[in-house]
């Protein structure tokens, strides 16, 4: 026991009485730490912030009859596969004329899912009242419109569309008119024949409920929005790989910094190493006094830099997506682990100089 107190007692003399070296040590371990948990934070969370962060793109799956309209248990067969965070809305498209014989895609929906389905589009005016109510009106089809109001015909029925919003959605969508799926089902005598969807979850998961769908449903095509899931699917990459690179990158150069520092140590201590050799001790023991006082300061510099590396990564989420990432303690132990590997890594070449001291020769000063 008294040996254990006392090899406590000269590592932490020796990091007392050399506190610039042990500051220099320190303050490398803390960068690789803080690194490493925000690397680590981060990347973790970057599928479920981007997952987040794309739900604004609207659906990234459509399901279409082939023929016909797809029946209740159709949807409800889309909805279990999809998930339950999904969002399924139905619509049905039927091309109708206009009060001057104006020929315009209209369709159907339930317009609050379908304004939830897609928080990107631009109403005017913006009120909740007015979208989740009345007949939009895309911009171009707007423009063939004279009027705010009007019947729509198709066949012998027609219907007067009520005062609503016009939208810009930057697609096809502008030249469409929606209406409620009650309203379109009057005019039209059609049912829904396709199901936008969001599946949740990151671009394998999306991959694997299509192809869930497209067996399920044989009777309809199930396709992906390729530009949505592709982009989600490149933007995550690229932005892992820029912060593992980023993060090696300056992990290696920190321990190119503490072999450094642990070299110049081991040299400004050579009379000290070559005294305790002369009094007694093995290679051995003064290996292990060397390493353990690295291990030491590696500990406290992981701890600190977890502790930075949080809050920067809680700072990273909330600047850059408006949410801020969780810290999460199950990565305090991988840290301080790998900082401590770091460490002892990066003392093997000191190591190899300690063996080699000859008290005899460091003594008489040559």
């Amino acid at each position: 026991m008294s040996r254990k107190r006392m090899l406590v007692r000269l590592l932490l003399r020796a990091a007392w009485v050399r506190r610039d070296r042990a500051l220099t040590a320190l303050l490398s371990i803390t960068v690789v730490a803080t690194m490493a948990t925000v690397a680590l934070t981060v990347y973790s969370d970057l599928e479920g912030k981007f997952s987040r962060e794309f739900r604004t793109f609207g659906a990234n799956a459509i399901v279409t009859a082939h023929n016909g309209s797809l029946s209740a248990d159709d949807f409800q067969r889309i909805r279990n596969i999809a998930g339950e965070k999904s969002e399924v809305v139905p619509v049905g498209y039927a091309v109708v004329t206009g009060e001057a014989q104006q020929r315009v895609v209209a369709a159907g929906t339930n317009l609050h899912a379908f304004h939830q389905l897609n928080p990107s589009w631009s109403f005017s005016p913006n009120s909740d009242d007015l979208i989740d109510k009345n007949a939009w009106r895309g911009t171009r089809a707007a423009e063939r419109f004279a009027t705010n109001s009007g019947e729509l015909h198709y066949g012998t029925k027609s219907i007067t569309i009520p005062t609503g919003p016009t939208f810009k959605s930057g697609s096809e969508d502008d030249s469409r008119i929606y209406l409620s799926l009650e309203d379109f089902e009057r005019l039209t005598g059609l049912q829904a024949n396709t199901a936008q969807l969001r599946i949740d979850g990151p671009p394998s998961e999306i991959d694997r409920r299509i192809a869930m769908l497209s067996t399920t449903l044989p009777d309809a095509e199930v396709k992906p929005v390729r530009q949505v899931t592709a982009a989600q699917t490149a933007v995550l990459g690229k932005t892992r790989s820029i912060v593992l690179t980023a993060s090696a990158v300056v992990v290696l150069l920190i321990v190119v910094c503490m072999v450094a520092t642990l070299t110049s140590a081991v040299l400004e201590r050579r009379k000290d190493f070559a005294v305790m050799k002369a009094l007694g001790a093995s290679n051995g023991a003064v290996n292990l006094l060397f390493a353990g006082e690295a291990a030491l300061t590696s500990i406290a510099g992981a701890i600190l830099g977890f502790l930075i590396g949080t809050a920067i990564a809680f700072w990273i989420g909330h600047a850059n997506f408006g949410a801020a990432i969780p810290p999460r303690p199950d990565l305090l132990a991988p840290v301080v682990l790998g900082s401590v590997l770091l460490a002892l890594m990066a003392s093997t070449a000191p190591l190899r100089l300690l063996r080699r001291i000859q008290p005899a020769g460091i003594l008489r000063g040559e």
